[in-house]
Formats: C-alpha cells, structure tokens, sequence
C-alpha cells in the first residue's frame, strides 16, 4: 500500500482508489515485488501528489479512460511520468441495467459485456506494461500505474487479469477487488461535495449495484472467464497477446514468498 504519507496526499487532490499490488501471493509460494505495480482511481486530478508518486518509482501511467472523459477532466501531468492513453471502453458504453434487471446482476452483466467486446484493448494495456516493467536488460525500472475514473471497474478487470497470468488464485483476486468498496463511499461524498456527476449514487448502488465492489461479483466474473476461456491468461492469449508476454511478466514482477 502507499504510505500513510502518500495516501494522505492522493487524498487532498481526490484521490482515494490507490494501492500498490506489491506482496500479493500466487499459488506457487511467489508474490509481487513491492513499488512496481499500482491500480489506482482519478490520477488525472495529481497536484500536491505529484512529486510523491515520483518518488515511490512511478515512471509510467497507463490511463484507461475514454477521449470524452480526458477531455472533460484532463489527465496527469507530473515531469518524468509518461502517459499513455489505453481506453478499454468505448464512450457510449451504458453501465446501468435494464428495467427489471436484479440490481445486483447488473455489474456482473457489465463485466462480461466488456470482457466479450474489448479484449483487444485489455491486451495492448498488458503489453505496454510488461514492455515497461521488463528487466530482461538488467535494469530495475520503475512503476507503472493504471486507473479509470473510479479505479473499480476498468481497473478491476485489467487487475484480475493481470493477477491471472500472476497465478494469483480467484479469491485473492476476489479479495483485492472487494477493497475498492471502502472507497467508493468516499469519492460519492467528495463528488457530493463538489456538485459532480456521481455525488447522487444511491445507497442501493453503493452496496449492490455499480458502485459496488462486492467480492462475489469478481468471483462471478472469474468463473464466467473459466467457463468461456479457460481463465483470465487464456482469455488474453485468444485475444492476441503472446504467451511470452506472460512469461515476461511473471519473470518481471514475481520473487519468492519471504
């Protein structure tokens, strides 16, 4: 996780939705290396936090979000981070259900909607980070982060499938999710606060529909991608990237349980 310090920073500019993946185990007695990856929510809006990703080795920032949602909010400008722009939805994309759908479905339904129509742009996102992390030159590199708009959903897919090609198994991956739902009750109140767009959610969005971040959703969604791909690595292989890719990334990113 990003310090005490650092978080406390992320906060002041509005951002709440951040987290290194550092320490998180896999089923083969291996974790992640601490300060290499981190999802996160809103970088765009970095000021007084700039200075403090840099620090913690951020180089590079993939932004998933649409060309609509950077042109309306911007996107993070902070010297010696390159931004890269991997939208991986496109802009009309509804994320609310139809009328009678059990709220509760709703964001599953979502998951696989997007999972089934965008594999090709999960699949650029993944290589541009293996291509970044790589250490096959000998050299340690820096970070990379990732984030949407809320660090939850876009983001919360390209992590379950990174974790995937990690070995990371369903319930960690589960468990990761589900941290996000800590602070999504925080963004609706500082949206709230601010008049913005999401500062009206509903509690029943909040606990069950699509700001929810219930474990049992990503679990659903886990098994959707067994059940249709064979898991989240296969998934990826079938939507064009190379299986030493993966291997790149394993060989980057994992080091042995302490």
């Amino acid at each position: 996780m990003p310090s005490p310090q650092l978080r406390a920073l992320l906060a002041r500019d509005g951002i709440f939705n951040t987290r290194d993946l550092g320490g998180i185990a896999n089923q083969f007695a291996q974790q992640i290396v601490p300060a290499r990856l981190l999802r996160a929510d809103a970088l765009q809006r970095v000021r007084g936090s700039g200075t403090a990703l840099r620090e913690l080795g951020v180089v590079h920032v993939l932004d998933l979000r649409d060309d609509s949602e950077r042109q309306k909010s911007g996107e993070i400008e902070v010297p010696g981070i390159v931004v890269e722009h991997h939208p991986v939805i496109d802009p009309a994309f509804a994320w609310h259900g139809e009328d009678g759908a059990e709220v509760s479905d709703v964001l599953f339904a979502r998951y696989c909607e997007i999972l089934g129509s965008y594999g090709s742009r999960f699949t650029g996102a993944i290589n541009s980070i293996a291509q970044v992390l790589d250490i096959s030159g000998g050299v340690t590199p820096g970070a990379v982060a990732y984030h949407c708009a809320i660090g939850k959903d876009r983001t919360g897919l390209l992590t379950a499938l990174l974790l995937s090609i990690l070995g990371v198994d369903a319930e960690a991956i589960a468990s990761d999710y589900a941290k996000s739902s800590a602070a999504t009750a925080v963004q609706v109140q500082w949206l709230w606060s601010f008049s913005l767009p999401g500062g009206d959610t509903t509690d029943l969005d909040l606990n069950q529909g699509v700001w929810s971040a219930r474990p049992e959703t990503m679990l659903r969604t886990l098994t959707w991608l067994d059940a249709e791909f064979g898991g989240g690595e296969q998934y990826m292989i079938e939507h064009g990237l190379d299986a030493q890719v993966c291997v790149r990334l394993r060989r980057s990113l994992l080091i042995p349980l302490n």
